[in-house]
């Protein structure tokens, strides 16, 4: 089969590769589409350190063709996504039914062959049936949905709450959605124009406040009169986003960090103290696929506007190198397969 693997920093090649084989638990895949996600960036120019060759590749969709002998929850022809930790299952966080806080997890695309290939396997516990009433755009974003689903379930956001999102990127925006579906009123910080207005276009925020802004900071609490936001999520993975956070938080505020940071980050821990901010992390998307799914079939969540680029697999390369340089004029991108 053909796939793309990564070699070294910025070395995506296209090479054959022998198609998986099954075991009785696993489901075999035919990829239809891929998302290139922050992550899969960060490994492509270097930032994280991963198991090379490496096929890259963690948001994805497509169509069963194999499934193994115990395997019950999908079947040959169905279409299905998946989540991407495969956890060791022995560690406490595994007996807690918390894999994605696994000590030494499995991830697909990142220490595993994931995506970026004409075929997958992968543990049928990890796959979700599509449902018939969503096309394979939607399936492709059902992961990254559901790392904002898991974000704002576990910061318990209460109806009228206002919240910040700090960072219009995909993640950023669908985050924006999720908490607005909850009943939050939802202010964007970015400092891309185009992003803030694609938000405030498609209704996903009440306001969106551009960062590159004298005193943003004054002017956005003159909106809400009061001294922060009740909630804050950080969705960008940078030194400034992280401390912008916590100062947009009010006192006893929630902050909940999403952004994949390449290096630590210097921050100022008296705005933790003196206001008294409850701080958390939110890792990955476990047991959101099915609220998630249920959220898309509703339509309370739109991700029709959501994928901007389109490649086809033969492009992968390039659509590496653009979704790495361009920054401003693009939401999401997706590697396409032949149907």
């Amino acid at each position: 089969m053909k796939a793309f693997q990564l070699f070294e920093k910025q070395d995506l090649r296209l090479v054959e590769l022998p198609e998986p084989k099954i075991g009785e638990n696993d489901v075999l895949l035919k990829i239809k589409k891929v998302g290139i996600c922050g992550t899969d960036l960060h490994i492509y120019n270097g930032g994280m350190k991963v198991p090379m060759p490496l096929v890259m590749g963690h948001e994805f969709v497509g169509d069963v063709i194999k499934v193994g002998a115990t395997v019950k929850n999908v079947k040959v022809g169905d279409r299905a996504v998946a989540e991407h930790v495969i956890g060791c299952g022995t560690c406490l966080y595994c007996k807690q039914g918390k894999r994605n806080l696994c000590k030494t997890p499995t991830v697909i695309g990142l220490h595993t062959a994931g995506a970026l290939a004409e075929y997958m396997k992968i543990p049928s516990d990890l796959v979700y049936l599509l449902p018939t009433e969503l096309s394979y755009d939607e399936g492709v974003l059902v992961e990254p949905l559901s790392i904002a689903v898991y974000a704002v379930r576990n910061t318990e956001l209460r109806v009228g709450d206002t919240v910040a999102v700090v960072g219009q990127g995909p993640i950023g925006l669908l985050v924006d959605q999720v908490a607005k579906t909850a009943g939050a009123t939802v202010f964007g910080f970015d400092r891309h124009e185009s992003r803030l207005k694609f938000a405030k276009e498609h209704g996903y925020i009440f306001q969106g406040i551009d960062i590159t802004k004298e005193n943003f900071l004054d002017t956005f609490k003159q909106m809400i009169s009061n001294d922060g936001a009740d909630v804050v999520f950080e969705a960008v993975g940078s030194d400034s986003s992280a401390e912008m956070a916590l100062e947009l938080a009010r006192a006893t505020g929630k902050v909940t960090i999403l952004g994949v940071f390449e290096h630590n980050v210097q921050i100022n821990m008296m705005n933790i103290v003196k206001k008294e901010l409850f701080v958390q992390g939110s890792w990955t998307c476990i047991f959101s696929f099915p609220q998630t799914l249920l959220l898309l079939k509703s339509k309370a969540i739109d991700t029709t506007n959501f994928i901007t680029h389109r490649y086809p697999f033969a492009d992968t390369v390039k659509a590496f190198q653009e979704a790495s340089t361009d920054k401003t004029n693009r939401i999401k991108s997706v590697i396409e397969f032949e149907t």
